[in-house]
């Protein structure tokens, strides 16, 4: 039975006081870290960050620094109107703080106090938000990677699944880092492990032409590739396709937000592998199922979205929108999307640079007890290790990190090259050089470029730890 396999490419006295019961967001926690440290410019700039997104305590704490004149200089009407921004939220409106800055105000300044907060307010409020986060959908499909390809090499049909004839596909993330390599490989759907395993061994192996912004290289985060296992004669009925379609449908206009994901996540993945095609409006474009279904309360959904509106992926790329729907992700505890934040967010490739939230992002990542938290615990690992900048750099807490991760991670690179930076920064030179050699022995395994590797083992049998800048 002849079988192929085969891949599709997508790419603030009351501030300071103030606690928030609702969900951890990266922009108010950092906000108040910095007002904590009288570092104003900062917790102005994170609260803002946070108010746009329709966050009452961020509001309230906005309104407060102008009424105090931290940072910004005083202003009553200003503070009037996100105070009472805020107050759309009772215990904001209990507090009753916006009216006490009201009755300060002379009558001219009370109306534009009130123009003020009509600005705001048809700006922010709830509805505003969420228009504003509705992608523009295409029906193109970016599934053409915007990186020149050096070397594929395909997985290797598994002999059992092909002995038992199973077909399935595998959905992976990684990042091309800045030698061309692969890293960070993210396995977000897989119909069979023996398929995962497969899939990893053959891209731990792929190498591209770095990316490059502004002339210098970069990595590149979020690239993905679906890969099909099929067998030469496996046909797919376009009438069980339907009738599949239809049930999951029904399913999805309940208003469940499970069902609603399921059937985004068929109508994202049936074209790639079958002659299926749209009949219906509500076939036409998976992204919006994905909102709708995000909309409902689904983390998975919003991520799948962010990363397909940050990408152009059936849908416009925008910046904005999709980080917008990626930190809705990962404020629900999605760690695949508090990762690809913080990576985002500490490389600056499609988000304006901000490491204050990477880093905030990817400690919540590493963090978790998620079983997608060995890369985030690595990273994060190098992180510490190695970075030029030393009241970031902390070798004991790399470590700690380390000897979190599982050692049978499967991207070996980056536990081995990750191992030896760590033991580096602690002094453990010995250990160093061993780790770096079975990085060098399973990069020459994989034909994969060895210079930066061997300038690496250098370093350390010189004595020196690594650095290197994000």
């Amino acid at each position: 039975m002849m079988s192929h396999i085969f891949r599709t490419c997508c790419y603030a006295a009351a501030l300071a006081l103030l606690s928030f019961s609702g969900i951890a967001r990266a922009d108010f926690e950092l906000g108040m870290k910095h007002y904590a440290q009288s570092n104003f410019e900062k917790a102005f700039y994170e609260f803002q960050q946070a108010a746009k997104f329709g966050d009452f305590a961020s509001q309230f704490n906005l309104g407060v620094m102008y009424f105090r004149g931290e940072f910004v200089p005083k202003d009553s009407i200003q503070a009037y109107a996100w105070l009472t921004l805020a107050a759309q939220d009772t215990e904001f409106k209990e507090r009753g703080l916006h009216l006490t800055v009201y009755q300060g105000l002379s009558e001219e300044q009370k109306k534009s106090a009130d123009q003020r907060y009509q600005e705001l307010y048809a700006q922010f409020n709830s509805e505003a938000i969420e228009k504003n986060m509705v992608p523009i959908y295409t029906s193109t499909s970016s599934l053409s990677s915007r990186l020149r390809s050096l070397k594929n090499v395909n997985p290797v049909y598994p002999t059992t699944m092909l002995r038992n004839g199973t077909v399935g596909w595998v959905d992976i993330f990684f990042t091309v880092t800045k030698e061309g390599t692969t890293r960070d490989h993210l396995v977000y759907y897989s119909s069979n492990i023996a398929f995962t395993h497969a899939v990893i061994d053959a891209v731990r192996q792929w190498q591209y032409e770095p990316e490059r912004v502004a002339g210098k290289v970069i990595d590149t985060h979020g690239v993905k590739i679906r890969f099909h296992f099929m067998m030469n004669d496996t046909e797919f009925s376009r009438g069980k396709i339907n009738q599949a379609l239809i049930k999951q449908k029904e399913k999805a206009d309940s208003g469940n937000p499970d069902a609603q994901f399921i059937f985004a996540y068929y109508l994202d993945v049936l074209p790639s592998f079958t002659n299926y095609k749209p009949q219906l409006a509500s076939e036409e474009n998976a992204n919006k199922w994905y909102q709708l279904a995000a909309q409902n309360g689904s983390g998975v959904s919003s991520f799948f979205l962010g990363q397909n509106v940050l990408n152009g992926n059936m849908c416009v790329p925008d910046p904005n929108k999709g980080l917008a729907w990626l930190l809705k992700a990962a404020r629900q505890h999605i760690v695949d999307a508090q990762y690809l934040l913080a990576q985002e967010l500490l490389s600056g490739s499609h988000l304006q640079k901000n490491e204050d939230q990477g880093m905030y992002w990817l400690n919540k990542a590493a963090t978790s007890t998620s079983k997608t938290s060995n890369a985030p615990k690595l990273r994060l690992a190098w992180v510490l290790a190695t970075h030029p900048d030393p009241t970031i750099r902390n070798g004991a807490l790399a470590l700690t990190y380390l000897q979190a991760a599982d050692p049978e991670h499967k991207d070996r690179q980056s536990y081995y090259r990750t191992a030896a930076a760590v033991h580096a920064e602690n002094a453990d030179f010995i250990a160093a050089e061993q780790w770096q050699e079975k990085a060098l022995s399973d990069a020459k395994s994989l034909a994969l470029p060895l210079d930066t590797l061997k300038a690496q083992l250098l370093a350390y049998q010189n004595k020196q730890a690594l650095r290197e800048a994000l």
